[in-house]
């Protein structure tokens, strides 16, 4: 698959949507908060949903171009969680959500997600 992120990788039912947003593991990497799940599957793999609350950004150009940088980071930098999951069969949904009033450059949002992809590989 390569650093494609395909359709296959996106959280898009509303229950897995609602279970992300109830009662999950959870945590926090400056400026992201994140929500995952990790299950045992017969079909292993990750599924990501990226968040920009409108609250905090009113303009939809500027929480596309969040949305588009945590994507990128997330696309670049996904192997080895994926690896992990694949190889123990598990399936791990995970929500970043932005929570910074700031826009923040791409370096400090891809180490922020490094850091969040590292933490969920440990505790899996």
């Amino acid at each position: 698959m390569g650093n494609t992120f395909s359709a296959l990788e996106r959280v898009k039912l509303r229950s897995v949507v609602a279970q992300l947003f109830g009662d999950c593991a959870s945590g926090f990497v400056f400026p992201i908060k994140y929500k995952y799940i990790v299950e045992e599957s017969t079909a292993p793999g990750v599924a990501v949903l990226f968040s920009v609350p409108k609250r905090l950004h009113k303009r939809a150009n500027r929480r596309n171009l969040l949305r588009r940088r945590m994507r990128e980071s997330y696309r670049l930098s996904k192997e080895a969680l994926r690896d992990v999951a694949e190889s123990r069969g598990l399936a791990i949904k995970i929500a970043f959500i932005y929570v910074s009033k700031e826009e923040l450059t791409y370096k400090a949002i891809d180490d922020a997600i490094v850091n969040i992809l590292a933490e969920i590989q440990a505790g899996c």
